[in-house]
């Protein structure tokens, strides 16, 4: 059953797991488009996808913006490579509970079948305090929901669109929070469909590059205070700054790749410079 959807995605790491991706949601009934951010996409992918050729990584947001604009139909379904329907009618049910000029995502589970909270509550001052020297706690709420995790968010294409789509400041991480920010501004809602399941097996799209993931995480955290509570940008940039080193300190004898990104993150805090992606046009 064709669906007025395309489901479209950025891919950066294995072939194997974009072509799986692309066969599973072309059996779902939709048009698939991929952005080619790695260069690693094998040639028969293209017989079940729509592949944009390799440019460099532009990160997450801007390679689903370049998706999103090859779109021919009136919804995108954006997702990760590693994000897929979790069975033959998941996709349907998702978008007939879609409603018109919305923000939509569905119940996302993990390989071993637990479910992924994928939605959450705006970040706070507050909530960055608690992490300086104890690990980050979950934005989770069961009572509200102001964001939709980027791995499973369905909108209408020309909606996206006039938002702007994804911010191309975030090169990962909140770019789909700081999405949702701006469309409760413009009085869009945030739907999600519990009846509808997806399975996001999380990392296995991407390579595994855990430093370059944490700079980019505590960036696009900053940059979200940026762009929408100036107020708390000095504050909350001095906490992640305190994060970072006393971060730097404990893993300094045995975490490598942690020492690493997290130097990359204060880099990139001191500097005001976000941090580079492997591969991308200025790295």
């Amino acid at each position: 059953m064709f669906l007025p959807v395309t489901v479209v995605t950025v891919a950066y790491g294995s072939s194997d797991v974009v072509k799986k991706w692309a066969v599973k949601w072309s059996e779902a009934g939709a048009t698939c488009v991929i952005a080619d951010n790695g260069n690693l996409i094998s040639p028969d992918v293209s017989s079940y996808a729509k592949v944009l050729p390799f440019s460099g990584n532009s990160g997450f947001g801007a390679g689903i913006n370049r998706a999103v604009q090859e779109a021919d139909t009136p919804v995108v379904l954006i997702t990760n490579p590693d994000t897929l329907p979790g069975n033959a009618d998941s996709l349907e049910i998702l978008y007939n509970s879609h409603s018109h000029g919305n923000l939509t995502t569905g119940a996302t589970f993990n390989s071993q079948q637990s479910l992924i909270h994928s939605t959450g509550i705006w970040p706070s001052r507050d909530w960055i305090r608690t992490q300086i020297c104890r690990p980050a706690k979950s934005l989770w709420r069961r009572d509200r929901m102001d964001w939709l995790q980027g791995s499973l968010i369905m909108a209408d294409r020309d909606s996206f669109l006039d938002l702007g789509g994804f911010s191309n400041n975030f090169p990962l991480y909140f770019e789909d929070v700081d999405l949702c920010f701006r469309a409760k501004k413009r009085g869009m809602a945030i739907n999600y469909c519990s009846e509808s399941s997806f399975i996001h097996d999380e990392g296995s799209g991407s390579e595994r590059a855990s430093a370059t993931r944490l700079s980019c995480f505590h960036w696009g955290l900053l940059e979200f205070f940026r762009n929408h509570d100036p107020e708390n940008l000095n504050s909350v940039r001095r906490m992640l700054i305190a994060k970072c080193i006393v971060r730097i300190f404990s893993y300094s004898l045995w975490d490598f790749q942690a020492v690493k990104g997290y130097s990359l993150a204060l880099r990139s805090l001191f500097t005001g410079i976000p941090p580079e992606l492997p591969g991308s046009v200025n790295g």
